[in-house]
């Protein structure tokens, strides 16, 4: 019997070659490295504009800060511009929640304290008084561009004296002034304008482009002035909300009849200082709750990135109990709070 043998079937199936398996493993780690790249570029993209944002928000309350505790310095008790006070507070709903960012005004001495135009006496005065003082050269044509306004301005010499300017000759570096004697003042002694500065926040879509085209922003400046040194300029972008509140001592008739006695107001009646004794809602206009009252000014600021982050934005934050951002899914935000004591306020 003859045995008959079955032709061997040809195993086809094949697996990849080392070469295929090369290439495959870099077109992957090629497309690996793209999508990481593009992942790690947005992260830092993200984190840079965190970055900037939390820088300026911190300059902005350093700088809004810093005038409020300033503000009064060498008031003359009278009005200047718009500072019928050295605080004059402007809550954006006085009589309920707010709906937008409230807004201040702050009487502050400007200075220039170095270079050959520095804002200081180039010669002393005599005890017997003077009619006239005479600056650094070129001081007073730079307090000029500054706003110094002949039978308008008022100036602090060293803080000691505050006087009307009644003359102005920049050509000689002098400003006139009544100084009574026996008040004397030294060479290189320091001279301040005092000028009424509005801080507030411009939204979108900033018709009077003063944002400089990156709004919202917080801006300093005089009220209403659009051109020179003096004009409202933006400080800090991004900045989209400004709330305010205010501790008071002597503002409440019923606490020691309303005279100020240098213990903050307790508003609540919990015998203990607490949120509760800032007050947001209120004009300031009325006695005895008038700004010369104010002891403490309650800052909280606002910020968002200033392109957008989707995927990363926030809901709704409350800047503080009287204001609530709505929802901004575009854009990460920071919220940054300060108590600032006032110095010069109702000296």
């Amino acid at each position: 019997m003859s045995r008959r043998w079955a032709p061997r079937q040809e195993n086809r199936q094949q697996g990849f070659t080392l070469v295929e398996v090369l290439v495959g493993m870099s077109i992957g780690v090629i497309v690996i490295a793209a999508a990481f790249t593009t992942l790690t570029r947005k992260a830092l993209r993200a984190n840079e504009q965190t970055v900037d944002m939390q820088q300026n928000i911190r300059l902005a309350m350093e700088l809004l800060s810093q005038d409020v505790k300033q503000a009064g310095f060498g008031s003359p008790g009278v009005a200047i511009g718009n500072c019928t006070s050295a605080i004059v507070p402007n809550d954006q709903t006085p009589t309920s929640v707010d709906s937008g960012p409230d807004s201040i005004q702050l009487l502050v001495p400007a200075a220039r304290t170095t270079g050959s135009n520095r804002w200081t006496l180039q010669a002393a005065t005599s005890a017997a008084g003077a009619t006239q003082i005479t600056l650094q050269p070129g001081a007073v044509t730079d307090m000029v561009s500054s706003g110094l306004v002949q039978n308008q301005s008022y100036i602090s010499i060293g803080g000691a004296a505050t006087l009307l300017v009644t003359g102005v000759d920049t050509s000689a570096s002098t400003l006139n002034v009544s100084i009574p004697p026996p008040l004397w003042f030294q060479q290189e002694d320091q001279i301040y304008l005092l000028q009424c500065i509005r801080y507030q926040v411009v939204p979108a879509p900033d018709p009077g482009n003063l944002c400089l085209g990156k709004s919202p922003c917080l801006t300093r400046g005089v009220a209403g002035v659009t051109a020179g040194p003096n004009a409202e300029a933006p400080i800090a972008e991004g900045v989209e909300d400004l709330q305010l509140a205010y501790a008071c001592d002597g503002c409440v008739a019923a606490i020691n009849g309303g005279i100020p006695d240098r213990i903050i107001d307790d508003q609540n009646g919990s015998n203990s200082f607490d949120q509760a004794d800032f007050l947001s809602n209120v004009t300031w206009t009325t006695a005895p709750l008038t700004p010369d009252k104010i002891q403490l000014v309650q800052i909280a600021l606002a910020a968002r990135q200033s392109k957008d982050d989707q995927g990363f934005g926030e809901s709704n934050i409350a800047v503080t109990s009287d204001h609530t951002l709505s929802a901004d899914p575009n854009h990460r935000r920071r919220v940054l709070t300060k108590t600032v004591e006032t110095r010069n306020v109702g000296l």
